[in-house]
C-alpha cells in the first residue's frame, strides 16, 4: 500500500473512530439525552438514505439523464408528505406490536412464517448489490485520489471497522424498546458530514472554476447545450417509474425502515421528519448541478461518478481528504444500518425458526450474539459480492436494481394498511411473481455481465421493449404481475382466523374485540408454562416486564387483565424472537379457552380504545356518533350518584367516578372484576342486585372505614342487552337530618308534655 493510500486508510479509520466516540458519548450521557432524542437529530439520521450513490453517483446520473436525478429525492418527499396516511399507521403498528423489520411486519399481518422467510431472502438478494456498491465506492474514490489501484486489504479493512462499529453500537440491546441512541446520533453526525463535504466541494468548484455564482450563470448562458443536456432527458425520461421507485425506497429499504420505525424515539418526531428530511435532501441536491458544470468546464477526464473528487485534485489536501471522508461517511452509514436491519430479519425468520435454543440456554445472550454474528456475515457477503461484481457497472444502476426489488413490497403495504381481505397466499404469490420478473429483467443481466452465469437469456434479448429503458420495463411488469397475483389469489383464498385478527390490528377501523379467554389463571401460571419453551429465567423476566408495562399486580386474577397480560407478553417476545415465533410460543403455552366468552367489560374497553385512536380520522355521521358517545360518557361520569354496570356473567363493565369515590375502588381495578371478587361489604351488597335477587335496597347501613354510611341501591335491566345497571346513592346526610328532626320532635314532645303537667 502506497504512502498516499495509507494516509487515506488512516483518515478513514480515524473518522470511524470519531464515530465510535460520538456514539460512546451518547450512550454514556455525555451528550444530553434531550439532544440525542431531538426530532431534528432523528430527521438527520434518516439521511442514511443518501449513500455513495447520492454522494458520487448523482453527478454521473445527472450527466447522463439530466434533471431526472431529482426523481430519486422527489419520490422520498412525496412519501414523507403522506406521513399521516402512510408512515404514521406503519409506525403505530410497529411500536404497538414491537416489530423491528419489514419481514416482521408482513409475518405479523399475514401470520405466516413463510412470508417472513420470503421477505428476508428477497431483501438479502436485493440489498447485496447495494452493499457491494458502498464498498466499491470507497475503493474507487481512493483510486481516484491516490492515482493507483488500492489493494483488496483496504476494502477488507474498511469492512472490518464498519462491522466492529455495527456490533458495538447497533447490537447492544435485545429489546426493540431500548433504542440505540448512540447509533442514531452517530448516523445523524454522518449525514451532517456528507452534506458539509458535498456543499464544500460545490462552493470550491463555483469559486475556483467560475469565479462566482454570477460567473457560473454566465458560463451556463454561453453553453446552452449544457442546459439542454439536463432538460432533454427530463422531458423524455421515465419520471413516473423513477418517482415510484424512490417513493418505495423512502421507507421500504432495510436501512430506511430501521431508522424510520425501529429507532423512532417518539411518534411526535415523525411530523418533524416529514419536512426536515426532505429539506436535507434538497440541500444535498443543490450541490449537484454546480459540480457537474464545473467538471464539464474544466474538462475532467474521469468517470462522471467521481467528479466530486476530481474537482478537488488541485485543491488544498484538506479539502480532498474531507471530500473523501464524505464518501466514506455515506458508505459506512449505509453498511452499518443495513447490516443491522438484515441481521434482525435473518435472526427472527431464518435462524430462530430453524433452531430455537434449548430452554436451559440464556435466550437473551443467544439472541444478542446471534445478531452480532449475522451482522458480520452480512457485511462479509457484501464484500464477497464486491469482489465478484463487474467493475464497469455504474453506481446508480446498482442502486436502482435494489430500488426495483424493494418496490415489490408496495402491494403488500397497501394490503396491510387498507385491505383487510388480503391473505397470506395472495401476498406470497404476488411477491414471488414480482421477484421472478425482477430477477429475470435486472439480476440475471447483472450476474451475466459479471461472469457469474452464462446462457440465460435476459429481458433485453427476449423483449426489445426492455432494452433502452429497462428500469421502467422491470418496474411496470414486476409490479403488474405482483399486484395481479396478490389481488387475484387473495380473492380466491380464505383468511384464517388469526389472519383476520391481525388484519383488524393493522386496520384500526374494526371495532370487534378478539375472542377467547386465557386458560391460565394467574401470572405465576403464565411463567410456569412459558418456561417449558424459553426457560425459567426468561419466562419470569418477560412476565415481570409485562406486569410492569401494564401496572398490574402479580396476584392479578381478572380474566380481562390476564388477556391483556397475554397480549403484552406476545408483543414483548415479538421484539425478541419475531412476531410469528412469539405467536406460536404464546399460542402453545398460553392458549385461549374456546368455550370462554369475551367479557362485556373487555368489549367496552376495546371499543373505547379503538374510538379514541380513531378520533382524528372520523368524519360525517361517524364523528357525530362519537361526539354523542363522549357526551353520554361525560354525563355518566359527572353523575353525583354511583353507577356500575354488570355484564351477563357478573363482571363489572362500567364504574363511574362517584362509585370510585364512594367505594374507594378505582375504575381501573374494578372494571373486568367479577362481582364475587369485589371486597366486602360491596361483594354481598352488589351481588344481591347483580344476580336479580332484589330490585331495590333502601337505606342499608354499611360500615365503611370508621363510620357507617346509609345507602340506597336500585337495580335496572339494560334494554336490549344482557346485564344490569345498579345506581348507588349515599343517603347518610338525609338519614342524619331525619334522625336530628326526629330527635328534635321528641324533645318538642317532651317539652309540650312538661308544659302540660306544669
Amino acid at each position: 500500500m502506497g504512502a498516499e493510500l495509507g494516509l487515506l486508510f488512516a483518515a478513514a479509520a480515524a473518522y470511524l473512530l470519531a464515530l465510535f466516540l460520538v456514539a460512546y458519548a451518547t450512550e454514556r450521557r455525555w451528550i444530553p439525552a434531550r439532544l440525542a432524542r431531538h426530532p431534528l437529530v432523528y430527521a438527520a439520521s434518516l439521511g442514511v438514505y443518501a449513500t455513495s450513490w447520492s454522494y458520487y453517483g448523482s453527478v454521473g446520473y445527472a450527466r447522463d439523464h439530466g434533471y431526472l436525478f431529482l426523481t430519486i429525492y422527489l419520490g422520498v418527499t412525496v412519501a414523507f408528505l403522506l406521513t399521516p396516511v402512510l408512515l404514521a399507521p406503519i409506525l403505530r403498528v410497529c411500536r404497538e406490536y414491537q416489530l423491528t423489520s419489514l419481514a416482521d411486519l408482513f409475518a405479523f399481518r399475514f401470520r405466516s412464517q413463510a412470508a417472513g422467510v420470503l421477505v428476508t431472502l428477497f431483501m438479502l438478494a436485493g440489498t447485496l448489490p447495494y452493499l457491494a456498491l458502498q464498498i466499491r465506492a470507497v475503493t474507487d474514490s481512493a483510486r481516484v485520489l491516490a492515482a493507483q489501484a488500492p489493494p483488496r486489504t483496504l476494502a477488507f479493512g474498511f469492512c472490518l471497522l464498519v462491522t466492529l462499529f455495527a456490533v458495538l453500537f447497533g447490537a447492544r440491546h435485545v429489546s426493540p424498546r431500548e433504542k440505540h441512541e448512540g447509533l442514531v446520533v452517530a448516523i445523524a453526525f454522518e449525514s451532517v458530514v456528507k452534506l458539509a463535504a458535498l456543499l464544500g466541494v460545490a462552493a470550491f468548484a463555483v469559486v475556483t472554476v467560475f469565479g462566482s455564482v454570477e460567473g457560473m450563470q454566465r458560463w451556463v448562458g454561453a453553453h446552452p447545450e449544457a442546459v439542454e443536456a439536463m432538460q432533454r432527458p427530463a422531458r423524455e425520461g421515465p419520471w413516473a417509474s423513477l418517482l415510484l421507485l424512490a417513493f418505495a425506497a423512502a421507507f421500504l429499504l432495510p436501512r430506511q425502515f430501521h431508522m424510520t420505525f425501529a429507532e423512532n424515539p417518539s411518534p411526535r418526531a415523525l411530523p418533524t421528519a416529514a419536512w426536515a428530511f426532505p429539506l436535507l435532501l434538497l440541500l444535498l441536491n443543490a450541490a449537484i448541478p454546480p459540480i457537474l458544470w464545473a467538471a464539464q468546464a474544466r474538462g475532467l477526464a474521469l468517470p462522471p461518478d467521481y467528479y466530486v473528487l476530481g474537482l478537488t485534485l488541485e485543491a488544498p489536501p484538506l479539502l480532498s481528504l474531507f471530500a473523501f471522508l464524505g464518501g466514506v461517511s455515506a458508505a459506512s452509514a449505509m453498511l452499518i444500518v443495513s447490516s443491522l436491519a438484515l441481521s434482525a430479519m435473518c435472526l427472527n425468520h431464518l435462524l430462530l425458526p430453524a433452531s430455537l435454543p434449548d430452554p436451559k440456554v440464556d435466550l437473551y445472550r443467544w439472541v444478542l450474539w446471534g445478531r452480532r454474528m449475522i451482522i458480520a456475515l452480512v457485511i462479509l457477503a457484501g464484500y464477497g459480492f464486491y469482489l465478484l461484481l463487474e467493475q464497469n457497472q455504474g453506481l446508480v444502476e446498482l442502486g436502482l436494481t435494489s430500488f426495483v426489488a424493494v418496490a415489490q413490497f408496495l402491494p403488500g403495504i397497501v394490503g396491510l394498511l387498507y385491505w383487510r381481505r388480503a391473505t397470506r397466499w395472495g401476498f406470497l404469490a404476488g411477491l414471488a411473481g414480482g421477484a421472478a420478473v425482477w430477477a429475470w429483467s435486472l439480476l440475471v443481466p447483472l450476474l451475466s455481465h459479471a461472469g457469474w452465469v452464462a446462457g440465460l437469456p435476459d429481458a433485453a434479448e427476449v423483449l426489445p421493449a426492455a432494452g433502452p429503458d429497462r428500469w421502467s420495463f422491470a418496474t411496470f411488469w414486476s409490479l403488474l404481475v405482483n399486484g395481479a397475483l396478490f389481488a387475484g389469489v387473495s380473492l380466491l383464498t380464505r383468511q384464517r382466523p388469526e389472519e383476520a385478527e391481525a388484519a383488524r390490528a393493522c386496520c384500526p377501523d374494526s371495532l370487534a374485540p378478539p375472542p377467547g379467554v386465557v386458560a391460565a389463571a394467574s401470572p405465576r401460571q403464565f411463567a410456569d408454562r412459558l418456561a417449558r419453551l424459553v426457560g425459567a429465567d426468561v419466562a419470569a423476566t418477560e412476565v415481570r416486564r409485562a406486569l410492569a408495562d401494564l401496572d398490574m399486580s402479580p396476584d392479578e386474577r381478572r380474566p380481562l387483565a390476564l388477556r391483556a397480560l397475554r397480549e403484552r407478553i406476545e408483543r414483548n417476545l415479538s421484539g425478541l424472537i419475531g412476531p410469528e415465533l412469539a405467536r406460536m410460543v404464546v399460542a402453545r403455552e398460553l392458549h385461549l379457552s374456546p368455550e370462554g366468552r369475551v367479557a362485556l367489560a373487555h368489549s367496552v374497553r376495546f371499543v373505547e380504545e379503538r374510538l379514541e385512536r380513531s378520533r382524528m380520522r372520523l368524519r360525517g355521521l361517524a364523528a357525530e356518533l362519537d361526539a354523542l358517545r363522549r357526551y353520554h360518557r361525560g354525563v355518566l361520569q359527572a353523575l353525583p350518584a354511583g353507577v356500575c354496570v354488570f355484564g351477563p356473567e357478573g363482571e363489572v363493565a362500567v364504574w363511574n367516578r362517584a362509585m370510585a369515590a364512594l367505594t374507594g375502588i378505582e375504575a381501573a381495578a374494578a372494571v373486568g372484576t367479577h362481582v364475587g371478587a369485589l371486597p366486602d361489604p360491596w361483594r354481598a351488597l352488589l351481588r344481591t342486585l347483580a344476580e336479580g335477587r332484589r330490585e331495590r335496597i333502601y337505606k342499608e347501613p354499611v360500615r365503611l372505614g370508621e363510620g357507617t354510611r346509609w345507602l340506597s341501591l336500585q337495580r335496572a335491566e339494560v334494554p336490549g342487552a344482557a346485564g344490569c345497571v345498579v345506581v348507588v346513592e349515599d343517603l347518610t346526610e338525609l338519614h342524619t337530618l331525619e334522625e336530628e328532626l326526629a330527635h328534635a320532635e321528641r324533645l318538642a314532645s317532651i317539652g309540650r308534655i312538661a308544659a302540660g303537667v306544669a
